[in-house]
Formats: structure tokens, C-alpha cells, sequence
């Protein structure tokens, strides 16, 4: 079951419309797979795929680059080493995928407590 569309994806950025509707729907399975084996709410879980599909596609766009510095007088870009693995932070979609997946985290932890009884 894909969590997220082809169009969904596409309304994120004009980078995506580069890319055959096949290997997008590719990045979309796989996405849709990971999220699904989360334990996330379901609320949640379009939005998540919907970033990670966008992480896998973008990789295969820049080769696993990443432009780390930009210069605008005199163009210079300057891209990360791709044999670094960086992950998620790869890209800005890898890296709004991990926020949220660090924001449920801090919502489903148990909130610290101090019970006192006073004798």
C-alpha cells in the first residue's frame, strides 16, 4: 500500500519532475515500506513517507552529493564527499523526515516525574 502519491512529491519541488513517474513510484513503495514498519500514528505516516521518498529521489539526482557551500559572487559551489556517508542529512527532505521523527519520540516518552508524600 503507497502511503503517499506521485503528485504529493512532485508539489515539494520542481526537482522532482525530472524524474519518470516509475522511479518515483519506486521510491514511494520503498518509502511507504519503511514508514509502515514504524510504530508511528498513522496521522503521521504520509507526511514521513511523502519526505523520505523525496530523500531517496533527490539522491539519485545529485549522486549523493550535497552542496555544503555556496558562493554567489563569482559562482562557486562546493559539494560534500560522497564516499561520506551522511544519511538522512543528505538532504533537506532526509533531514525534515528525521525532525519529525524526533519530535514523536519526544511525544511518546514517558514525561519524568517526582511523586512526594509528606509525613
Amino acid at each position: 500500500m503507497l502511503l503517499t502519491s506521485l503528485e504529493r512529491i512532485r508539489m515539494l519541488s520542481d526537482e522532482f519532475t525530472s524524474i519518470a513517474d516509475e522511479r518515483l513510484t519506486m521510491y514511494i513503495e520503498d518509502a511507504s515500506l519503511e514508514v509502515s514498519s514504524l510504530n508511528v500514528p498513522e496521522l503521521y505516516q504520509e507526511r514521513l513517507t511523502r519526505y523520505l521518498a523525496a530523500h531517496l529521489a533527490i539522491l539519485s539526482i545529485t549522486k549523493g552529493q550535497t552542496v555544503i557551500r555556496e558562493k554567489v559572487d563569482v559562482i562557486e559551489r562546493q559539494y560534500s564527499d560522497p564516499s561520506k556517508n551522511i544519511g538522512l542529512l543528505a538532504s533537506k527532505y532526509g533531514q525534515e523526515y528525521q525532525r519529525i521523527l524526533e519530535e514523536l519520540e519526544e511525544q511518546i516518552k514517558p514525561k519524568k516525574s517526582i511523586n512526594l508524600v509528606v509525613l
